[in-house]
């Protein structure tokens, strides 16, 4: 009997088999582990609520990832070279520089950049290695 609280495993494997909504997939999954454990629907419904507020802002890179890789594939690091090629005199060492100085600036101000994946691949990186 306390193999059927390995449920969710089979949920997923055949979820993601299929080629399902991932995400409904690991809700499905959760509930059904959750109900066959014995917790009451509002129990589980209150764990899950608990772990998405807990982790939202794992969520969040979730949804900025797909939309930087939209925004590239339409042509942002194709803009962002154009706009760096028309001004003269500026080597990777002033973009890099210039970008410090405004991540020092917003970080006191309590404004979060972000890293590698949200703003410096798509904007400062195209910009340093096409201006050299």
């Amino acid at each position: 009997m306390e193999y059927l609280k390995l449920i969710g495993i089979v949920i997923i494997i055949l979820g993601f088999a299929f080629k399902l909504d991932t995400i409904a997939v690991v809700i499905a999954a959760a509930l059904a582990t959750g109900l066959v454990s014995g917790m009451s629907l509002t129990h589980v419904l209150t764990l899950l609520g608990k772990g998405f507020m807990d982790n939202r802002m794992v969520s969040l890179f979730f949804l900025t990832l797909p939309m930087i890789g939209v925004v590239e594939s339409h042509g942002l690091k194709q803009a962002a070279v154009n706009g760096i090629s028309k001004i003269k005199n500026l080597s990777a060492g002033k973009i890099f520089n210039m970008y410090l100085a405004i991540r020092e600036i917003t970080d006191a101000l309590g404004i979060a950049l972000q890293g590698q994946v949200q703003f410096i691949r798509p904007l400062i990186n195209p910009m340093g290695s096409s201006c050299c």
